[in-house]
Protein backbone atom coordinates (compact mmCIF):
# COMPACT_ATOMS: atom_id res chain seq x y z
CA UNK A 1 0.00 0.00 0.00
CA UNK A 2 1.25 3.47 -0.90
CA UNK A 3 1.81 5.73 2.14
CA UNK A 4 -0.89 8.39 2.68
CA UNK A 5 1.42 11.32 1.85
CA UNK A 6 2.19 9.72 -1.52
CA UNK A 7 -1.53 9.46 -2.25
CA UNK A 8 -2.17 13.11 -1.38
CA UNK A 9 0.75 14.18 -3.57
CA UNK A 10 -0.71 12.38 -6.58
CA UNK A 11 -4.14 13.90 -5.91
CA UNK A 12 -2.63 17.40 -5.72
CA UNK A 13 -0.88 16.93 -9.07
CA UNK A 14 -4.12 15.76 -10.68
CA UNK A 15 -6.07 18.64 -9.12
CA UNK A 16 -3.72 21.21 -10.65
CA UNK A 17 -4.40 19.74 -14.08
CA UNK A 18 -8.17 19.52 -13.62
CA UNK A 19 -10.64 21.72 -15.45
CA UNK A 20 -12.24 24.57 -13.51
CA UNK A 21 -15.62 22.83 -13.68
CA UNK A 22 -14.35 19.44 -12.43
CA UNK A 23 -15.47 17.99 -9.13
CA UNK A 24 -13.92 16.04 -6.31
CA UNK A 25 -15.97 12.97 -5.44
CA UNK A 26 -15.04 11.60 -2.03
CA UNK A 27 -16.49 8.34 -0.74
CA UNK A 28 -16.04 6.59 2.58
CA UNK A 29 -17.04 2.99 3.34
CA UNK A 30 -19.30 2.31 6.31
CA UNK A 31 -17.46 0.11 8.87
CA UNK A 32 -15.01 -1.22 6.31
CA UNK A 33 -12.94 -3.79 8.21
CA UNK A 34 -15.90 -5.23 10.19
CA UNK A 35 -17.91 -5.54 6.96
CA UNK A 36 -15.47 -7.52 4.78
CA UNK A 37 -17.35 -10.59 3.58
CA UNK A 38 -15.43 -13.81 4.24
CA UNK A 39 -16.80 -15.80 1.33
CA UNK A 40 -15.89 -13.04 -1.14
CA UNK A 41 -12.46 -12.63 0.44
CA UNK A 42 -11.56 -16.32 0.40
CA UNK A 43 -12.87 -16.74 -3.15
CA UNK A 44 -10.54 -13.89 -4.13
CA UNK A 45 -7.61 -15.61 -2.44
CA UNK A 46 -8.32 -18.88 -4.21
CA UNK A 47 -8.76 -17.04 -7.51
CA UNK A 48 -5.26 -15.64 -7.09
CA UNK A 49 -3.91 -19.19 -6.89
CA UNK A 50 -3.00 -19.00 -3.21
CA UNK A 51 -1.81 -22.22 -1.61
CA UNK A 52 -4.83 -24.03 -0.06
CA UNK A 53 -2.98 -24.48 3.23
CA UNK A 54 -2.26 -20.77 3.37
CA UNK A 55 -5.90 -19.95 2.64
CA UNK A 56 -6.97 -22.34 5.42
CA UNK A 57 -4.64 -20.64 7.91
CA UNK A 58 -5.88 -17.18 6.94
CA UNK A 59 -9.47 -18.36 7.11
CA UNK A 60 -8.92 -19.70 10.62
CA UNK A 61 -7.26 -16.46 11.75
CA UNK A 62 -10.00 -14.26 10.27
CA UNK A 63 -13.07 -16.25 11.24
CA UNK A 64 -11.89 -17.21 14.72
CA UNK A 65 -9.26 -14.66 15.84
CA UNK A 66 -9.50 -15.65 19.52
CA UNK A 67 -8.48 -19.23 18.74
CA UNK A 68 -11.26 -20.67 20.89
CA UNK A 69 -13.52 -23.25 19.29
CA UNK A 70 -16.76 -21.85 20.68
CA UNK A 71 -18.90 -22.20 17.57
CA UNK A 72 -19.13 -18.44 17.16
CA UNK A 73 -17.03 -18.11 14.01
CA UNK A 74 -18.14 -15.01 12.13
CA UNK A 75 -18.98 -14.64 8.44
CA UNK A 76 -17.88 -11.02 8.08
CA UNK A 77 -15.10 -8.80 9.36
CA UNK A 78 -11.31 -8.75 9.43
CA UNK A 79 -9.75 -7.91 12.82
CA UNK A 80 -7.51 -4.85 12.39
CA UNK A 81 -5.03 -6.28 14.87
CA UNK A 82 -3.96 -9.07 12.52
CA UNK A 83 -0.58 -8.62 10.84
CA UNK A 84 -2.15 -9.44 7.47
CA UNK A 85 -5.22 -7.20 7.82
CA UNK A 86 -3.90 -4.45 5.53
CA UNK A 87 -2.88 -6.96 2.87
CA UNK A 88 -6.29 -8.63 2.96
CA UNK A 89 -8.05 -5.26 2.72
CA UNK A 90 -5.94 -4.36 -0.32
CA UNK A 91 -6.83 -7.66 -1.98
CA UNK A 92 -10.51 -7.18 -1.19
CA UNK A 93 -10.65 -3.84 -3.03
CA UNK A 94 -8.28 -4.76 -5.85
CA UNK A 95 -11.12 -5.39 -8.30
CA UNK A 96 -12.67 -2.03 -7.39
CA UNK A 97 -9.34 -0.32 -8.08
CA UNK A 98 -8.89 -2.05 -11.43
CA UNK A 99 -12.43 -1.32 -12.56
CA UNK A 100 -12.58 2.39 -11.73
CA UNK A 101 -8.94 3.47 -12.20
CA UNK A 102 -9.28 2.55 -15.88
CA UNK A 103 -12.28 4.86 -16.30
CA UNK A 104 -11.62 7.81 -13.98
CA UNK A 105 -8.97 9.74 -12.09
CA UNK A 106 -9.21 7.48 -9.08
CA UNK A 107 -7.30 7.45 -5.78
CA UNK A 108 -7.71 5.29 -2.69
CA UNK A 109 -6.13 4.98 0.73
CA UNK A 110 -7.59 1.99 2.62
CA UNK A 111 -11.35 2.73 2.43
CA UNK A 112 -11.13 6.46 1.65
CA UNK A 113 -11.80 6.97 -2.07
CA UNK A 114 -11.31 10.20 -4.01
CA UNK A 115 -12.02 10.79 -7.68
CA UNK A 116 -11.79 13.80 -9.99
CA UNK A 117 -14.70 13.76 -12.42
CA UNK A 118 -16.63 16.10 -14.67
CA UNK A 119 -19.38 18.04 -12.94
CA UNK A 120 -22.13 16.48 -15.05
CA UNK A 121 -21.15 12.90 -14.17
CA UNK A 122 -20.30 13.26 -10.46
CA UNK A 123 -23.58 11.92 -9.09
CA UNK A 124 -23.76 9.04 -11.59
CA UNK A 125 -20.17 8.01 -10.80
CA UNK A 126 -21.01 8.06 -7.10
CA UNK A 127 -23.99 5.79 -7.74
CA UNK A 128 -21.91 3.50 -9.94
CA UNK A 129 -19.29 3.01 -7.24
CA UNK A 130 -21.88 2.59 -4.50
CA UNK A 131 -23.69 -0.07 -6.56
CA UNK A 132 -20.44 -1.91 -7.35
CA UNK A 133 -19.50 -2.01 -3.68
CA UNK A 134 -22.89 -3.29 -2.61
CA UNK A 135 -23.27 -5.94 -5.32
CA UNK A 136 -19.69 -7.17 -5.74
CA UNK A 137 -18.22 -6.53 -2.29
CA UNK A 138 -21.20 -6.47 0.12
CA UNK A 139 -20.08 -3.03 1.33
CA UNK A 140 -21.97 0.23 1.83
CA UNK A 141 -20.70 3.76 1.36
CA UNK A 142 -21.96 6.72 3.33
CA UNK A 143 -24.75 8.45 1.45
CA UNK A 144 -24.34 11.86 -0.13
CA UNK A 145 -25.41 14.13 2.69
CA UNK A 146 -24.54 17.85 3.00
CA UNK A 147 -24.89 17.46 6.76
CA UNK A 148 -22.02 14.91 6.82
CA UNK A 149 -19.40 16.36 4.44
CA UNK A 150 -16.63 14.43 6.20
CA UNK A 151 -17.82 11.15 4.71
CA UNK A 152 -19.16 11.20 1.14
CA UNK A 153 -19.26 14.51 -0.72
CA UNK A 154 -19.03 16.25 -4.09
CA UNK A 155 -17.14 19.57 -4.15
CA UNK A 156 -15.58 21.81 -6.82
CA UNK A 157 -11.89 21.11 -7.40
CA UNK A 158 -11.31 24.86 -7.34
CA UNK A 159 -12.58 25.21 -3.75
CA UNK A 160 -11.18 21.83 -2.69
CA UNK A 161 -11.93 18.92 -0.39
CA UNK A 162 -10.52 17.36 2.76
CA UNK A 163 -8.59 14.14 2.31
CA UNK A 164 -6.16 12.31 4.61
CA UNK A 165 -5.60 15.31 6.86
CA UNK A 166 -5.14 17.83 4.04
CA UNK A 167 -7.31 20.37 2.31
CA UNK A 168 -6.61 19.78 -1.39
CA UNK A 169 -7.61 22.12 -4.20
CA UNK A 170 -6.43 23.16 -7.64
CA UNK A 171 -4.22 25.80 -5.98
CA UNK A 172 -2.30 23.37 -3.77
CA UNK A 173 -2.20 21.53 -0.46
CA UNK A 174 -2.59 22.85 3.03
CA UNK A 175 -3.14 21.18 6.38
CA UNK A 176 -6.86 20.92 6.98
CA UNK A 177 -8.20 23.15 9.74
CA UNK A 178 -9.08 20.38 12.21
CA UNK A 179 -5.69 18.69 11.89
CA UNK A 180 -4.07 22.09 12.34
CA UNK A 181 -6.07 22.80 15.51
CA UNK A 182 -5.16 19.36 16.88
CA UNK A 183 -1.51 20.34 16.65
CA UNK A 184 -2.13 23.47 18.72
CA UNK A 185 -3.84 21.28 21.32
CA UNK A 186 -0.93 18.83 21.25
CA UNK A 187 1.50 21.65 22.07
CA UNK A 188 -0.66 22.86 24.94
CA UNK A 189 -0.96 19.28 26.19
CA UNK A 190 2.82 18.83 26.04
CA UNK A 191 3.46 21.97 28.11
CA UNK A 192 0.65 21.47 30.62
CA UNK A 193 2.67 19.11 32.91
CA UNK A 194 4.88 22.12 33.71
CA UNK A 195 2.06 23.22 36.02
CA UNK A 196 2.75 20.08 38.05
CA UNK A 197 5.99 18.34 38.92
CA UNK A 198 7.35 17.78 35.41
CA UNK A 199 10.90 18.95 34.79
CA UNK A 200 11.47 21.66 32.22
CA UNK A 201 14.17 19.62 30.43
CA UNK A 202 11.87 16.63 30.06
CA UNK A 203 8.98 18.68 28.67
CA UNK A 204 11.16 20.60 26.22
CA UNK A 205 12.69 17.34 24.93
CA UNK A 206 9.19 16.04 24.20
CA UNK A 207 8.17 19.35 22.65
CA UNK A 208 11.13 19.22 20.29
CA UNK A 209 10.20 15.66 19.34
CA UNK A 210 6.64 16.78 18.50
CA UNK A 211 8.00 19.65 16.39
CA UNK A 212 10.63 17.77 14.38
CA UNK A 213 9.54 14.14 14.47
CA UNK A 214 12.38 11.66 14.19
CA UNK A 215 14.03 8.80 12.34
CA UNK A 216 13.76 5.47 14.12
CA UNK A 217 14.21 1.89 12.90
CA UNK A 218 14.74 3.32 9.40
CA UNK A 219 11.34 5.05 9.45
CA UNK A 220 10.43 8.73 9.46
CA UNK A 221 7.85 9.49 12.14
CA UNK A 222 5.99 12.64 13.10
CA UNK A 223 3.56 15.38 12.25
CA UNK A 224 5.86 17.45 10.04
CA UNK A 225 6.95 14.37 8.10
CA UNK A 226 3.33 13.49 7.36
CA UNK A 227 2.41 17.04 6.30
CA UNK A 228 5.56 17.81 4.34
CA UNK A 229 3.50 17.92 1.11
CA UNK A 230 1.81 21.12 2.27
CA UNK A 231 2.42 24.16 0.10
CA UNK A 232 1.24 26.62 2.78
CA UNK A 233 4.48 27.41 4.62
CA UNK A 234 2.68 30.11 6.58
CA UNK A 235 0.93 27.45 8.64
CA UNK A 236 4.28 26.28 10.00
CA UNK A 237 5.40 29.81 10.83
CA UNK A 238 2.16 30.39 12.73
CA UNK A 239 2.82 27.22 14.72
CA UNK A 240 6.25 28.57 15.67
CA UNK A 241 4.73 31.86 16.82
CA UNK A 242 2.26 29.92 18.97
CA UNK A 243 5.06 27.88 20.57
CA UNK A 244 6.98 31.06 21.45
CA UNK A 245 3.83 32.57 22.92
CA UNK A 246 3.17 29.50 25.07
CA UNK A 247 6.75 29.35 26.32
CA UNK A 248 6.50 32.96 27.46
CA UNK A 249 3.25 32.19 29.28
CA UNK A 250 5.06 29.44 31.19
CA UNK A 251 7.97 31.75 32.06
CA UNK A 252 10.33 29.99 29.65
CA UNK A 253 11.30 32.94 27.49
CA UNK A 254 14.99 32.17 28.07
CA UNK A 255 14.46 28.66 26.63
CA UNK A 256 12.97 29.76 23.30
CA UNK A 257 16.32 29.50 21.52
CA UNK A 258 16.65 25.84 22.58
CA UNK A 259 13.26 24.87 21.13
CA UNK A 260 13.21 23.78 17.51
CA UNK A 261 11.02 25.31 14.83
CA UNK A 262 8.26 23.81 12.72
CA UNK A 263 9.25 25.87 9.67
CA UNK A 264 12.84 24.64 9.83
CA UNK A 265 11.76 21.02 10.37
CA UNK A 266 9.36 21.33 7.42
CA UNK A 267 12.14 22.64 5.17
CA UNK A 268 14.58 19.91 6.24
CA UNK A 269 11.98 17.16 5.85
CA UNK A 270 10.86 18.39 2.46
CA UNK A 271 14.19 19.36 0.89
CA UNK A 272 17.02 17.80 2.91
CA UNK A 273 15.80 14.52 4.40
CA UNK A 274 18.93 12.60 3.49
CA UNK A 275 21.41 15.09 4.92
CA UNK A 276 19.67 16.80 7.81
CA UNK A 277 20.98 16.74 11.36
CA UNK A 278 18.12 18.91 12.59
CA UNK A 279 15.77 15.95 12.97
CA UNK A 280 16.98 13.34 15.49
CA UNK A 281 18.00 9.98 14.09
CA UNK A 282 17.56 7.64 17.06
CA UNK A 283 19.13 4.74 15.13
CA UNK A 284 22.49 6.52 15.03
CA UNK A 285 22.78 8.02 18.50
CA UNK A 286 26.17 7.58 20.10
CA UNK A 287 26.44 6.25 23.64
CA UNK A 288 26.89 9.83 24.86
CA UNK A 289 23.76 10.89 22.94
CA UNK A 290 21.80 8.03 24.50
CA UNK A 291 22.92 8.96 28.00
CA UNK A 292 22.02 12.60 27.51
CA UNK A 293 18.56 11.66 26.18
CA UNK A 294 17.93 9.40 29.17
CA UNK A 295 19.11 12.14 31.50
CA UNK A 296 16.76 14.71 29.95
CA UNK A 297 13.69 12.46 29.78
CA UNK A 298 14.02 10.26 32.86
CA UNK A 299 16.20 12.48 35.05
CA UNK A 300 18.82 9.80 35.68
CA UNK A 301 22.14 11.48 36.44
CA UNK A 302 24.94 11.22 33.90
CA UNK A 303 27.18 9.96 36.69
CA UNK A 304 24.85 7.04 37.42
CA UNK A 305 24.53 6.24 33.73
CA UNK A 306 28.31 6.29 33.43
CA UNK A 307 28.59 3.39 35.87
CA UNK A 308 26.32 1.14 33.76
CA UNK A 309 27.31 -1.32 31.07
CA UNK A 310 26.66 -0.15 27.52
CA UNK A 311 24.02 -2.87 27.04
CA UNK A 312 22.13 -1.62 30.11
CA UNK A 313 22.17 1.96 28.84
CA UNK A 314 21.01 0.83 25.40
CA UNK A 315 18.18 -1.19 26.93
CA UNK A 316 16.92 1.84 28.91
CA UNK A 317 17.35 4.08 25.86
CA UNK A 318 15.39 1.90 23.43
CA UNK A 319 12.54 1.27 25.86
CA UNK A 320 12.28 5.03 26.37
CA UNK A 321 12.50 5.86 22.65
CA UNK A 322 9.96 3.24 21.60
CA UNK A 323 7.51 4.49 24.22
CA UNK A 324 7.87 8.11 23.10
CA UNK A 325 7.73 7.22 19.39
CA UNK A 326 4.62 5.06 19.87
CA UNK A 327 2.86 8.06 21.42
CA UNK A 328 4.05 10.27 18.55
CA UNK A 329 2.73 7.78 15.97
CA UNK A 330 -0.68 7.59 17.67
CA UNK A 331 -0.94 11.37 17.63
CA UNK A 332 0.14 11.56 13.99
CA UNK A 333 -2.55 9.08 12.90
CA UNK A 334 -5.08 11.12 14.86
CA UNK A 335 -4.13 14.25 12.88
CA UNK A 336 -5.23 12.80 9.53
CA UNK A 337 -8.33 10.88 10.63
CA UNK A 338 -11.74 12.46 10.14
CA UNK A 339 -12.62 12.84 13.80
CA UNK A 340 -12.80 16.31 15.32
Amino acid sequence: MRPPHDCTKRVAIAAKRAAASDRFLRLDVVNFYPSINHKILFDQLRGKGADPRTVALIERAVTNPTGFDNGDASEVGVPQGLSISNILSMLYLEGLDDHFSEKYQYFRYVDDLLLIVAEAEAVSVHNEIADYMQVDLALRTHELDPKQPDKTAITPVESGTEYLGYHISSTGLRIRERSYKKMFRAIVGCLRPLKGTARTEQVLWRLNLIITGCRVEERSVGWVFFFRQSTDVGQFHRMDAFVRQQLKLYGLKDHISSVKRFAKAYHETRYNRGGTTYIPDFDNFTLADMMRAIHLVKGTSLEALGTMDRSEVEDIYWKMVKREVAKLERETVDFFTYGS
